[in-house]
C-alpha cells in the first residue's frame, strides 16, 4: 500500500508548472482518498484556532474573519488523544526535509537549496466577510503551497486567484495588500476536495482571494486549507529576530 508521503510526493512528481503569470502548478488528488476523508474527519475543532486579527501586527479589519493554527512545536498537545495521534504522524512526513526537497525539485530547483531552507505550515479557516487582496507575499519565502481542504467541489470559485498588475513592469518586494481594481485576475485554482496550488514567490507573484459571503461557507465551518511554505533559512530567522527585538522594545 502506497503511503501518504509516498502519493503526495508521486503528485507533486508529476507537475507541469506554468509560467503565466509566474511559476505555479495545480495538482489534484493530492492524498489518498481514504487518508484526505480522515484528514477532514480530523480537523482541529474552532477553539484551536487563534485568530488572525488578534495575532498579527497588521490590523486590517477584515483578518477578523480568518483563524489558523500554526503547526508548530507542541501545537498537538491540546487536541484529543485520536486527532493527536492522526497529526503527529501526519507532521513527521509532511515537516520532513525529504518533502521540502521534492517540493523544491518540482520547480527544478535541485541542489541550491540544501540545509538552507526551513518549513512552515499552518491550518487556515477563511469566514464569510474575509478577502485578500493580490499580494506578492514575505520576501523570505521561495514556495508556497496552498492545500484545499474542501469537502466537495461545489465551490470551485473559492479558489486562490492569480493576478497580473495592470500597469506594466509594476513588482513589489514587501507582502503589501493592493486593489482587486488594479490587477488582472488570470486565473483562479478552483477549491476542489484533496487539490493543491503551489507557486514560486517573487516581486510578482501577486495572488488572493475574493471576498468571500455568507453564502460562500454556508453549509460549512469556513474555507479551510493548509498553508505550507518554504522559507530562505537564513532571512527567515533575521526576519523574525528583528521581529523580537522590536516586541522587546516596544
Amino acid at each position: 500500500m502506497t503511503s501518504p508521503f509516498e502519493h503526495f510526493a508521486g503528485c507533486l512528481r508529476t507537475a507541469k508548472v506554468e509560467l503565466d503569470p509566474f511559476p505555479h502548478y495545480v495538482l489534484e488528488q493530492v492524498f489518498p482518498d481514504d487518508y484526505y476523508r480522515e484528514m477532514l474527519r480530523q480537523l482541529p475543532s474552532s477553539d484551536v484556532y487563534k485568530n488572525l486579527y488578534e495575532v498579527t501586527d497588521l490590523k486590517l479589519d477584515h483578518f477578523r474573519h480568518r483563524d489558523q493554527r500554526d503547526m508548530d512545536q507542541g501545537w498537538t498537545e491540546r487536541l484529543p488523544p485520536d486527532q493527536r495521534l492522526f497529526w503527529n504522524s501526519f507532521n513527521q512526513w509532511f515537516l520532513s526535509e525529504e518533502l521540502a526537497r521534492t517540493v523544491m525539485e518540482s520547480f527544478g530547483e535541485r541542489e541550491s537549496w540544501s540545509g538552507a531552507v526551513s518549513v512552515e505550515s499552518q491550518f487556515i479557516r477563511h469566514r464569510a466577510g474575509y478577502f485578500l487582496g493580490p499580494h506578492s507575499d514575505l520576501y523570505t519565502k521561495l514556495v508556497v503551497m496552498l492545500i484545499y481542504l474542501a469537502p466537495d467541489n461545489s465551490a470551485e470559485h473559492l479558489g486562490t486567484s492569480l493576478y497580473r498588475p495592470k500597469q506594466a513592469g509594476f513588482s513589489c518586494p514587501h507582502s503589501k495588500h493592493y486593489a482587486f481594481e488594479d490587477f488582472v485576475r488570470v486565473k483562479t485554482a478552483p477549491y476542489r476536495a484533496n487539490s493543491l496550488l503551489a507557486f514560486v514567490r517573487s516581486d510578482i507573484s501577486f495572488h488572493g482571494l475574493e471576498p468571500l459571503s455568507k453564502q460562500d461557507v454556508a453549509t460549512t465551518s469556513g474555507r479551510d486549507v493548509i498553508q505550507y511554505v518554504i522559507h530562505d533559512k537564513a532571512a527567515r530567522e533575521a526576519q523574525l529576530a528583528a521581529r523580537r527585538l522590536a516586541e522587546a522594545n516596544a
